[in-house]
């Protein structure tokens, strides 16, 4: 990691410093000669303010008090939060129970119960869970009588079912994501077995069904395929949690399934951000067996390099590029750009759904994206 540092392109000792502290290691950074201000925009921006402000404190004297009480009141805000999904959870985990549903939870909520050692240290904003596609329609009347309400976003239902692989429901303050897959539809079938892996654990006198810690990171690394920030530092740690609290995990598996199910180069991003900034042991013969071609993994390594900290990040480019390494066939994702579903343009560009002047834009992709992308570079 030492030798990558001076390839930042900005905020480096902001960017060192955190990455000290999420490492558990001596700073050589002064803390008197680190904006605050920056430091905390970065914090922010890798969602990882929880964790962080726990590590704060013995920098306390050194900091303004307003910072101080900012990060405390989120921090708490975070965990009031995350005490309310989890109640709001083992309800589900109840009725789906009576109603023998089959479902496991994925991404932040099944990471923060079962790899982080408190429900403080990481921010969970929704509910995702998984379930078999055939029992959808009954978890749909199972949420229904807890109250939840369908969330289409102003799209039709049609999309949600056949482009996208879950729908959103609400009730008051919480939103649950119900998945009935870890990707998109594609061609090549992926991760058969994993039902027949998931395993059956106690918590707090609640008996909750959950993926196999390989299947875990399969999903956290599959959501780097969503529109969102990728470069997050918080699904950094997620995976290096899952990696670190496995001791038994199955690297034959992770490679054999990324291969069927052609998710090398997926894997390699998120496993490369995970080498490149924290402590856990990637074997360099797993990045080594991950086949792809030599060119793809450098652009994987110098994109994360050198895009990770800024605090200003242009999301949609860094999504559109990303989008591009994060498949084994360059085919794909182009394929999926060129024919890329009408609501998904719609919610990528912030655009108004079925509206005339988005009908035209949508005709004209094919010049509109690459226009926005080189002109708009900041969006």
């Amino acid at each position: 990691m030492e030798s990558n540092k001076s390839r930042y392109r900005e905020n480096t000792f902001e960017a060192r410093f955190l990455l000290d502290l999420i490492n558990n290691r001596k700073s050589n950074n002064e803390f008197s000669n680190l904006d605050i201000s920056k430091l905390v925009r970065l914090i922010r921006l890798h969602n990882i303010l929880p964790f962080i402000f726990l590590k704060f404190k013995k920098y306390e004297v050194a900091v303004p008090p307003e910072t101080i009480s900012y990060l405390k009141n989120q921090y708490l805000f975070s965990l009031k939060r995350n005490l309310c999904l989890w109640r709001e959870f083992l309800n589900i985990v109840d009725i789906f129970y009576q109603k023998k549903i089959t479902m496991v939870p994925i991404k932040g909520i099944d990471i923060l119960v079962r790899f982080y050692p408190s429900f403080d240290i990481r921010d969970m904003c929704d509910i995702d869970m998984l379930v078999k596609q055939e029992e959808l329609t009954l978890a749909e009347g199972a949420l229904k009588e807890l109250g939840y309400q369908k969330k289409l976003y102003g799209l039709k239902e049609e999309y949600w079912r056949k482009k996208q692989c879950h729908i959103a429901f609400w009730k008051e303050y919480v939103s649950v994501e119900v998945h009935w897959g870890l990707d998109f539809r594609r061609k090549v079938t992926i991760l058969p077995n994993l039902w027949e892996r998931t395993k059956e654990i106690l918590i707090q006198n609640h008996k909750i069904r959950v993926l196999s810690e390989e299947d875990a990171l399969f999903s956290l690394a599959l959501h780097l395929r969503r529109f969102g920030n990728i470069l997050a530092l918080k699904q950094v740690l997620d995976a290096a949690n899952i990696i670190n609290q496995a001791p038994n995990f199955k690297w034959n598996y992770v490679l054999e399934e990324s291969k069927k199910g052609r998710m090398q180069a997926t894997i390699y991003f998120i496993l490369m951000q995970v080498k490149l900034f924290t402590k856990t042991d990637i074997p360099e013969y797993i990045l080594n067996s991950l086949i792809i071609p030599g060119w793809q993994k450098r652009f994987i390594k110098e994109f994360i390099l050198k895009n990770s900290f800024h605090i200003t990040p242009s999301l949609k480019r860094n999504y559109l590029i990303a989008h591009l390494l994060l498949y084994d066939c360059i085919v794909e994702p182009i394929w999926y750009l060129i024919n890329i579903p009408y609501e998904q343009f719609c919610k990528f560009y912030n655009l108004q759904p079925y509206a005339s002047k988005t009908n035209v834009l949508y005709n004209i992709r094919f010049l509109y994206m690459p226009i926005k992308l080189i002109f708009c570079p900041k969006q």
